[in-house]
């Protein structure tokens, strides 16, 4: 982001409070066995986990909102091809009018190459909780979900990526969105098909009175589906020596008025993952979760989940744990309170049908393949895969 950008996004720079936590619920039913492994960590790890969302200033969300779509973001019609897969760093899909009084504020609790998700809103004024999914990633289309509703039946849109699967069923013709088909589910939920085999749902709530179906119609036609050229999500590391087919698949992310900081979501246990793009859940960094701070980090004593050691890394105490519970492959953690102003954990999963780990284990990680940023964002990186 350059200064000129920067100055922009602090000008719109809410002072209204932060938001709550975001969480789809859907979504979170949904989670796979492999991800409910990687909670583990993050569950015994929650203070050095915790995201920065609710307690950081967060900007308005005109950083990847309104009619522009915010800087270095260029818009596209929704009726152009998607891209597919999507670029986790590059967030695909922006928020445009939200109704007055929503505090303007946006997080992503999860961005991967399936789907996108973003949310903003207070619980007084409203939540909006939108996901966007890349081509393909659903099972229907807008004319075969019509064409069961004509005949008294509910269809199930389902759609799925890597880690997380989401379905519903829909209910009833919704209006049109923008001009593309709408369907409401759950209630007022909306879904609609924003381009061919592409699909968007926007989950809405407010405690007291309901928000209007007109109005979530009017967010949902207000959604700028865009294409950033380059990546805008900034870190605080960076992970050098990594076989080059490695990409990040996974992040959470946070808009602040440094920019959008990557961040961890601990309602849905999302961070960062990196790994072959096309390749298994297993057999990558995962669980990425280094930010500014200090925190504890988990022992375990030979319980069911694992067991712990403390090691010296260059003159840095680490706990590096072996977990090898319910009945899954081997897998490795490494978490160190703090060093350089950051608290570091991550994981490392065996790559199938290997026994051992690549890059040494998850000590070989940190020592030769972690480079570390500091806390100010000002010197972190949108290439955390150098």
């Amino acid at each position: 982001m350059d200064e000129t950008g920067a100055r922009a996004l602090l000008e719109r720079l809410s002072t209204t409070e932060p938001p709550p936590s975001h969480v789809d619920i859907g979504l979170a039913r949904q989670r796979g066995s492999t991800l409910l492994r990687r909670r583990r960590w993050a569950i015994a790890a929650a203070p050095l986990l915790a995201a920065a969302t609710v307690a950081a200033t967060v900007l308005g969300i005109g950083a990847i909102t309104g009619t522009g779509g915010g800087p270095g973001i260029k818009q596209i019609p929704s009726a152009r091809p998607v891209h597919h897969p999507f670029n986790p760093l590059a967030p695909y899909a922006a928020f445009g009018w939200l109704p007055k009084g929503v505090p303007h504020y946006v997080n992503s609790p999860y961005s991967t190459l399936a789907q996108l998700q973003l949310a903003v809103g207070s619980p007084a004024n409203g939540n909006f909780e939108l996901t966007v999914w890349a081509r393909g990633t659903c099972n229907l289309d807008a004319a075969q979900v019509r064409a069961d509703l004509r005949r008294q039946r509910h269809p199930l849109l389902d759609c799925e990526d890597a880690k997380i699967g989401w379905a519903a069923n829909m209910s009833r013709r919704a209006p049109a969105v923008g001009g593309r088909p709408g369907f409401w589910f759950d209630g007022r939920m909306l879904a609609w098909e924003y381009a061919r085999h592409a699909w968007a749902t926007l989950y809405v709530s407010r405690r007291g009175t309901a928000i209007p179906a007109a109005t979530i119609v009017k967010v949902a036609a207000h959604v700028r589906f865009a294409a950033t050229a380059k990546p805008v999500v900034k870190f605080p590391f960076q992970l050098t020596g990594l076989p080059t087919s490695w990409r990040v698949i996974s992040v959470a992310w946070r808009a602040t008025v440094d920019g959008l900081l990557v961040s961890t979501s601990r309602e849905l246990g999302s961070s960062t993952t990196v790994g072959r793009a096309d390749g298994p859940v297993t057999g990558t960094i995962g669980d990425i979760a280094i930010t500014p701070g200090k925190s504890k980090c988990p022992f375990f004593r030979g319980s069911s989940e694992g067991s712990s050691k403390r090691v010296s890394l260059g003159g840095v105490t680490a706990i590096v744990t072996h977990f090898t519970a319910s009945g899954a492959p081997p897998y490795q953690g490494l978490c160190i309170p703090e060093v350089d102003g950051l608290r570091v954990s991550f994981l490392e999963y065996q790559e199938p049908g290997r026994t051992g780990f690549a890059f040494g284990g998850v000590t070989g990680v940190f020592t030769h393949h972690l480079r570390l940023l500091g806390p100010d964002p000002v010197n972190w990186t949108t290439q955390p895969i150098g």
